[in-house]
This record gives structure tokens, C-alpha cells and sequence, in this order.
């Protein structure tokens, strides 16, 4: 009897947990499902949509380059032009789940859910255990990293990579022993080779080490800081050395020679504040490095080894300097601006638009970055400044600034996001604290000084040489016919011509030859073959290709001449007009057109959303409400969107 007593509690002595533990682990467990349960419900909805089923851009270049790896083709042909690390991680990641695009995007963001939890254990070990908690749930929330970590962007693992590497940090600052210092450095050189721009913390740290290290038990700040640098080392040089074994002649090339490139693109005569076009450069993954050479050569005069290719473009932005400071330092006010704002500049995919469109689950990701900057500088007040809030102060406010020298994306800024979140959350807990214990002066004092940063952050600002939703539309067409979704592919066409967007002209292109005007064609085969009773359907397809827009115009008059009421058949003359470049004003003709065929309550919906998107008049959209079908249908959502953008 004695025995069965005892047992239960030597079990129980053997489980039992500190109690601060249990309440960590809960932590650790609630944020790790949350974030884990808004990225697999986003990447679920990205992936059911044409726009997640297949890569874009550089998600292309990445999926090839990974695919060549899996084959074999372990080094580069020439040194790295892009961070190198990535291609290699998608290639493991593919060798164990396969090569399915869905597959991959659905475990990625389930890495992506690690990043969160990271968070909470740096903060936790760093700052505290409210400070991790806010700042875990924060970045669980962050709505562009949940759509990052389910596309193939080397942001989001960035990101995931940057949790870990402050994790480590803080852990290893409470380490006796050196070698943590050296696990440290080891994590922020694998960041690097995800972010160029981490180098930086390279410096910082062995800075941070050194100086942070005085009068501390244990000591040997020296020892620490060269551990840090070590580990750095340890992840940096095998690149290095790989880029001088491809290279001809061998050249030190740290990491990629594309450093130039992006300064130039940032700084040069064209630059903007975000991606600017280049002459003679095309704005994409495969042309981009080989086009930066070869204009390099041809402005030259001369031949250039790829490291002068590089030191070449960082000289001609420079010269921009020296030729018109005053433009560039209005510049350099105009990416702080960008940097600041809460805005996600896009580049590949578009946050906003991909929203709207594809993946409605994104409006569960309520945290942005204009919600975390202004807690971040309340976060600089904090009282207790300890040696790692002092590493996040240096490495986050370094990491972002680094940015304002290149050019602004949203996605740039991922990386920085855990650190931001971090100071964030050491804001929030110290603006509460002082309200608790009635701290107002103190409490007004950090209200002040968030108030101009939130300013910042909110204010509506114009982006150059962006037109988010003409390009939007594009990809949404293209991915559409890439799926054979047709007439999602022509409303989006016909979207994207009502805006007058840039793309447009691309469309065109697009149509007259290639594999789209291959589709199309096809399809009014078949059309033709159904026989009678599919004039308007023939119309519409036969206006999307050069060849056919006469034939699509004679059918539409001879539809208008049976029956001049029909609203579908004006609204199809209307889309007409709008793909017209020949008639000295089109737009006005499609919008008479298109007036006519949305009139009344039994109007046609496609005219009532081009009308809208034409003359940037939310009016027409008021249609009746019984009209379910538009109000639901995600392009009727994207006009809203859209014109709320423009007002």
C-alpha cells in the first residue's frame, strides 16, 4: 500500500514543471498555432487561385535555379549575382517534399510559423516575458509576412532567419563561455546571405561585444567579438570562395556583385525612391544581371570583369551625388518617407491586390508596419536598457537605414520585422506600465514623441512609378489563361484597359503573338464550330487579338441592329472601344457606350464596373441589392478597392 502511494508522487515530482516554464511553453504553443493556422489558411486560399499556381518573377528564378540544384548543378556558372542562400534552402526543401508548387508554397509557411515562436524566446529571453509575448503575437499577426511565407520570396525565411539569429544573440549574451558568440555570428552571416544588407550587423556586433562586454562577470569582450565575427566568417567565406573558382579572372566578390547594381538603381538619374527602370535593362530575374553587364561595358567603353561591373555602377551613382546633392538628398527624404510609411511598395506580387482577389484570409493579418513603428520609438524610452536592447536598437534602426542607401520595397523591410516587433512590444509594456503607475509625465512624453512617427506612417503617400493595380490585373490575366480560365482572363484585361494602366501596352503585345493569342484563337475555333447563337461570345473573344477586333466590331453592330437595348451588347462594344489605339478618342466612346449598357436596374454588371474604373466614379457600382452575384464576385471587390485607392 505503502509503494502505491509513493508512486504517484515520484511520478509527479518527476513532471512536475517550474511554473514559469509551463506558462512559457503555453505562450510559445498558443503563438506557434496561431501563426501556424493564418499562414496554412492564406497559402490554402493562394494556392486554389490561378495567381499562387504558378511562380512569378524572381518566385521563377528561384524555382528554376532550385530545380538545377536538384539535378546536380550544385555551383553557379558565374559568381552570385542575387543573396545565394535561398535557391539552395527551396532545393532541400523540395528533395523532402517534393516539387509541387502547392506542396512547397503549404510547407513554407508552415516554416514561416516558426518565426513567431522565435520571437517570443527572444524577447522572452531578452526583455521579458510581456515583451515577448506582445511581440510574438505581433509578428504571428503581421499580415505582409504571412503572404510572404507562402510565396517563394526569400524575405519570409529571411525573416524566420533574423528570429532565430536575435534568439541566439540574446541566449548568448547570458553564456559564460564564448563559443554562443561565435553560434550568434554564425546565425546573422546566414541572414546575410539571405539580406545582403544584414553585413551590417557584422561590424555592429563585434562593436556591441566589445563594448557591452566591459565590467561584466566573465568579461573578455575581445574573445566574444571575434567569436561573432568567426561565425560570420564561417558562413560567408565558402561563397567567397566559390565566387572566385566560377569567376574569370578569380575575383573577391563577398557575397553577389550585385550591390552595384541596386545603389545605381536606387541613386542613379532614373532612381525614385522604389525599383526604378534602367535603359537597356530589363526589369526581370533572367535578363536583369546580364543586361547591368553589358550596359556597364557599353558606357565603359571597355571590357569589365563582373566586380567592375559592380564598383562600376556604384561610381556612377555616387556620381549622381556630386552632379545634383540637392535632388539626392530629396530623394534620400523620399525613401525615409517610403520606409516609414505603412505602405507595402510591391515589386513581384502585390499584397493589397492578392487580398482583394485571392485571398481574403489576409485580412486576418491586422498588424502592419505602420501599426509597429510608433511602439517601436516608444520602445527607445525604455527605462531598463540592457545590453541586448541596445544590440536590437543598433541592428534594427541600422538594418532598415541600410535600406534608404539602395531603393524601398515592402518586402525589404521582413527581414527587420522581428527586431522592429521587439522594440514594439518593449514600447507597448512600458507605455502601460507608466500608465499603471500613474508615470504620466513620462507617459505624455512617449505619446509625443510616437505621434509624428504614426503621422508618417499613415499618410497617404503617392507611389512612383507604381501602378499597382493596372499590374495587378496583368498577372491576375496571365494567370488566368495559364489555368484556361479565359473570361476571368478578359475581365481583367478589359479592368486593366478601363484604368488606362501602363500595362496595357504590354497586353497588347502579349496578345498579337505568343502563346495568349494562341488560346484566344483556339477558343474562337471552337466558338465558330458550336455554330449560330454565339455572336457575343465570338465578339468577345475575337476583340482581344489584332486580327480579329474588325470582325468582333461588325458582329457587335450587327447584334445593336436586332436589338438596340441589349446591355450585354453594349457593354461588349463599350470593352470594345476600350482596346481601340487607333480612334483619336476612345475612351469617351466606351464610356457613352458603356453608360448606356449599365442604365437602369437591369444594367449590365461588367459595364457598371468598367464605367466605375474609367471615370474613377464609384456611382455606377450602386447597384441594386439584389444583385448578389457582383457584389460577391472578387472583381466587383477589386473596383471597390481600386477606387477607394484613387479617392
Amino acid at each position: 500500500m505503502a509503494s502505491s502511494h509513493r508512486e504517484p508522487g515520484v511520478a509527479r515530482r518527476w513532471l512536475r514543471l517550474p511554473p514559469w516554464l509551463v506558462a512559457d511553453l503555453v505562450w510559445a504553443l498558443a503563438i506557434g498555432l496561431l501563426g501556424l493556422g493564418l499562414r496554412i489558411a492564406c497559402a490554402r486560399e493562394f494556392v486554389a487561385h490561378p495567381l499562387g499556381q504558378a511562380p512569378w518573377i524572381d518566385e521563377q528564378a528561384y524555382w528554376e535555379r532550385a530545380l538545377t540544384i536538384l539535378g546536380g548543378g550544385w555551383l553557379p556558372q558565374r559568381p552570385f549575382y542575387q543573396d545565394p542562400l535561398y535557391p539552395y534552402l527551396l532545393a532541400a526543401l523540395m528533395a523532402i517534399v517534393g516539387t509541387e508548387l502547392a506542396t512547397v508554397r503549404l510547407s513554407l509557411a508552415c516554416l514561416g510559423a516558426l518565426t513567431p515562436v522565435w520571437v517570443f524566446w527572444a524577447g522572452r529571453i531578452g526583455l521579458g516575458r510581456a515583451e515577448g509575448v506582445v511581440a510574438g503575437l505581433a509578428v504571428a499577426l503581421y499580415g505582409p509576412l504571412i503572404f510572404t511565407d507562402a510565396t517563394l520570396e526569400k524575405e519570409g525565411i529571411g525573416a524566420t532567419a533574423a528570429a532565430l539569429a536575435i534568439g541566439l544573440t540574446a541566449w548568448s549574451w547570458g553564456q559564460r563561455r564564448a563559443w554562443p558568440a561565435l553560434v550568434a555570428g554564425w546565425a546573422w552571416g546566414l541572414v546575410t546571405l539571405l539580406r545582403a544588407n544584414a553585413l551590417i550587423v557584422a561590424p555592429l556586433g563585434a562593436i556591441w561585444w566589445l563594448v557591452c562586454s566591459r565590467g561584466r562577470p566573465g568579461g573578455r569582450g575581445m574573445v566574444r567579438a571575434a567569436a561573432f565575427l568567426g561565425g560570420f566568417a564561417l558562413v560567408i567565406a565558402p561563397v567567397t570562395l566559390i565566387n572566385a573558382m566560377v569567376s574569370s579572372p578569380p575575383e573577391f566578390l563577398l557575397t553577389t556583385w550585385q550591390a552595384g547594381a541596386n545603389f545605381y538603381i536606387g541613386n542613379g538619374p532614373e532612381a525614385s525612391g522604389t525599383y526604378a527602370e534602367i535603359p537597356n535593362v530589363r526589369s526581370h530575374p533572367f535578363f536583369e544581371a546580364d543586361d547591368f553587364a553589358a550596359e556597364a561595358r557599353r558606357r565603359a567603353g571597355r571590357p569589365l570583369t563582373l566586380g567592375q561591373t559592380s564598383r562600376y555602377w556604384f561610381r556612377a551613382g555616387l556620381d549622381r551625388w556630386t552632379s545634383a546633392p540637392a535632388a539626392s538628398l530629396r530623394l534620400v527624404a523620399r525613401k525615409i518617407a517610403l520606409l516609414a510609411n505603412d505602405y507595402e511598395v510591391a515589386d513581384n506580387q502585390n499584397h493589397a491586390f492578392v487580398r482583394v482577389v485571392a485571398v481574403p484570409a489576409l485580412g486576418w493579418g491586422i498588424v502592419s508596419f505602420g501599426w509597429l513603428t510608433p511602439w517601436a520609438v516608444a520602445g527607445l524610452r525604455r527605462p531598463d536598457r540592457s545590453p541586448f536592447w541596445w544590440f536590437l536598437v543598433l541592428t534594427t534602426v541600422a538594418g532598415l537605414g541600410s535600406t534608404v542607401a539602395f531603393f524601398v520595397v515592402g518586402r525589404y523591410r521582413l527581414p527587420w520585422v522581428p527586431g522592429l516587433a521587439l522594440l514594439g512590444a518593449a514600447g507597448a509594456v512600458d507605455l502601460a506600465r507608466r500608465f499603471r503607475s500613474r508615470d504620466w509625465r513620462g507617459f505624455a512624453l512617449s505619446v509625443v514623441l510616437m505621434a509624428p512617427v504614426a503621422v508618417l506612417a499613415w499618410t497617404p503617400t503617392a507611389i512612383p512609378v507604381e501602378d499597382r493595380w493596372g499590374l495587378g490585373l496583368r498577372r491576375l490575366a496571365l494567370a488566368s489563361m495559364r489555368t484556361d480560365q479565359l473570361d476571368r482572363a478578359i475581365d481583367a484585361l478589359d479592368d486593366a484597359r478601363a484604368l488606362g494602366s501602363r500595362p496595357t501596352a504590354h497586353l497588347a503585345t502579349m496578345l498579337a503573338v505568343g502563346p495568349e493569342h494562341d488560346l484566344v484563337a483556339r477558343h474562337v475555333d471552337e466558338v465558330r464550330r458550336s455554330g449560330l447563337g454565339q455572336e457575343l461570345r465570338l465578339a468577345r473573344l475575337l476583340r482581344q487579338i489584332p486580327e480579329g477586333r474588325a470582325e468582333a466590331r461588325r458582329l457587335l453592330d450587327a447584334a445593336l441592329r436586332d436589338v438596340p437595348s441589349d446591355p450585354r451588347a453594349r457593354a461588349e462594344l463599350g470593352a470594345w472601344w476600350l482596346g481601340e489605339l487607333q480612334h483619336a478618342d476612345p475612351r469617351r466612346r466606351a464610356a457613352e457606350e458603356l453608360a448606356r449598357a449599365a442604365r437602369g436596374p437591369d444594367g449590365d454588371a461588367s459595364a457598371a464596373i468598367l464605367l466605375a474604373l474609367l471615370t474613377s466614379d464609384p456611382s455606377p457600382l450602386n447597384r441594386p441589392a439584389d444583385d448578389n452575384l457582383a457584389r460577391r464576385s472578387a472583381r466587383w471587390r477589386i473596383a471597390w478597392a481600386i477606387l477607394d485607392d484613387r479617392n
